[in-house]
């Protein structure tokens, strides 16, 4: 299989960053953008193995379910990933995906990672932040890297990866910013650290579920797999139902 260009997936991102109206800069507030996009959406306590999981019903009805066990950035880069799948993905023959970020088994899982990457962390808004802290190639420290990644909203790892695509940077350099454990070095540095944590959203739903999922529920057409049982579960609880 020919190895897909950086450019490819950095065009796809912004596609739908401008179809989402993102602009080509800022952070993304995932939980906003999930409700304003009318994406049923389920944060709930899963297998440490387990990332999340997405379905397209239709054009207008899509489903992500997130391990609420991950932390903040985790949970953020595996939402942007499930974007993918929805939006960008050519979804014949889609039903269910279910994917594990940290283990991608397919050439469809690395694309869907790479994508998540340029959507979460867009050029532009990179180097305006690098601007902004004053570093560049030969000065950015572990501190810069933290900060970004609390204004992004992403992991350490994800957030050097996608600086290592645009100042690539010395080996050498690059392994010894990899090596840091960014909440020992922050909490000294009075950095913050919420996007190391696991973020309190056990069983939360977010977006119009009542009128979407329940008459997929009650037809029987969404009646399948490891999701379906899961998102039936809470949402049947939510309602009240036995």
């Amino acid at each position: 299989m020919a190895r897909i260009p950086e450019y490819q997936y950095e065009n796809e991102a912004s596609k739908l960053r401008a179809k989402f109206l993102l602009g080509d800069r800022l952070p993304v507030d995932m939980e906003s953008l999930l409700v304003e996009q009318g994406i049923l959406t389920v944060y709930t306590p899963m297998s440490e193995n387990f990332s999340g999981m997405c379905l397209k019903y239709d054009e207008s009805t899509n489903f992500i379910l997130i391990n609420s066990n991950m932390v903040m950035g985790r949970q953020n880069f595996t939402v942007a990933h499930e974007l993918y799948h929805l939006f960008v993905q050519d979804l014949k023959d889609f039903e269910v995906h279910n994917c594990d970020i940290n283990n991608p088994q397919s050439p469809i899982e690395r694309h869907a990672n790479s994508f998540a990457s340029y959507f979460l962390l867009p050029t532009a808004g990179v180097v305006d932040i690098m601007k902004r802290l004053g570093c560049n190639k030969k000065t950015i420290n572990p501190a810069h890297i933290i900060t970004m990644c609390g204004y992004f909203g992403v992991s350490y790892q994800a957030m050097l990866i996608r600086l290592n695509k645009i100042l690539r940077l010395p080996d050498v350099k690059f392994n010894d910013l990899w090596n840091i454990q960014p909440i020992a070095y922050a909490e000294p540095c009075g950095l913050k650290t919420d996007v190391f944590l696991v973020p309190k959203r056990n069983n939360i739903i977010l977006g119009d579920y009542a009128s979407k999922a329940q008459s997929l529920y009650d037809s029987g057409k969404i009646s399948k797999g490891h999701l379906i049982e899961l998102m039936s579960n809470i949402i049947f609880e939510e309602n009240g139902e036995n």
